[in-house]
């Protein structure tokens, strides 16, 4: 695992707390208390928040890393392991913020195209990260924006057969299957990325977590601002955890909508591709999401290699009933057109 590591990190220490039980406490520079505790600086290593994690998730404590949304553990995955003009590779289309990140961080990105946006070439793509020599493969799986999903067997394969770190970031995982979350000690190469934004249903807290072997995240608590999580978003974090049932059941829900609305899209013949997540991707035109504003529907229309594609969100049984029939009565006025 040292051969990965920025040399700049290999000599530094992670920033550390005291933990010591306190009648008077005068060491931090805080101000005087007049909002409920507020205060006070968060917990440092959010451990009640790590040990509900670890609960949830059967990894050990020390093998978990809370963050601000997955946005804040790519970059620190990047400041460990990153050095200047080395590449980071993913597939493409993907997850906009991993080449934007990279390129913050004075790497180099490149992208592995799918087949059709939706096929994914596993020999191919091994072959694509050792020619350029990657130093860090990200892959968002179920991938955003298609939808689409790599299979167990195809990233086990990516991690015996590549010399990088492998980040596999699962943050639409709960609406799959397959999580690669249990690996994490069987290749030391694998990290794992979470968040709290898409089944838990709570993104506007902004919080996250990552999932390594103890000699990964020992490392990348080097890099880890002080304080980085604050105490409401561990907070919340913690209750969201304990209405398991409610989220499961939201989730349920997502996919027996998703399933619903990706008929309909298809009778329309608007080939959408078969979804693993909470969205789906379709062909549509460029007066589309513009018709749909004119009723104050938002969906996400792209441009580039994707222009002409729209990512709809799968929302409540009447949201989403609205939406596809405003789509299907523009099609209809097209034709009649």
């Amino acid at each position: 695992m040292k051969k990965y590591v920025r040399k700049a990190v290999l000599d530094l220490k992670a920033y550390e707390v005291s933990d010591i039980d306190y009648s008077i406490k005068l060491d931090a520079n805080e101000g005087i208390d007049w909002k409920e505790g507020l205060n006070r600086y968060p917990d440092n290593q959010a451990v009640k928040l790590i040990k509900a994690l670890s609960y949830m998730t059967g990894k050990k404590e020390n093998e978990l890393i809370a963050g601000n949304g997955s946005s804040e553990l790519i970059e620190l995955i990047l400041k460990t392991f990153l050095e200047p003009e080395e590449y980071v590779v993913s597939i493409d289309p993907t997850f906009s913020m991993y080449k934007i990140f990279t390129t913050i961080y004075n790497g180099k990105y490149e992208g592995y195209k799918l087949v059709d946006n939706r096929y994914f070439d596993t020999e191919g793509f091994i072959k694509f990260i050792n020619e350029t020599k990657a130093k860090i493969v990200m892959l968002s799986n179920p991938n955003n924006p298609t939808g689409s999903f790599i299979e167990k067997e195809s990233i086990e394969k990516i991690l015996i057969e590549s010399d990088a770190i492998v980040v596999i970031d699962e943050a639409y995982i709960e609406f799959a299957k397959d999580s690669v979350i249990d690996m994490i000690n069987d290749y030391e190469n694998l990290i794992v990325l979470r968040t709290f934004s898409k089944a838990y249903a709570v993104a506007g807290i902004r919080l996250g977590y990552l999932a390594a072997n103890e000699s990964i995240v020992k490392y990348i608590k080097r890099v880890k601002s002080p304080y980085n999580l604050n105490v409401i978003s561990q907070e919340i974090g913690l209750k969201a955890l304990e209405n398991i049932d409610g989220v499961n059941k939201n989730i349920e829900l997502i996919k027996e909508e998703r399933e619903k609305v990706w008929k309909v899209l298809d009778k329309l013949g608007l080939n959408p591709i078969p979804s693993h997540a909470n969205f789906i991707l379709f062909q549509g035109d460029d007066k589309l999401n513009d018709y749909l504003k004119s009723f104050g529907i938002l969906i996400r229309e792209f441009g580039g290699d994707l222009k002409g594609y729209i990512r709809m969100t799968i929302g409540t049984q009447e949201e989403n009933e609205m939406v596809v029939e405003k789509i299907r009565r523009y099609y209809d006025e097209k034709c009649q057109d």
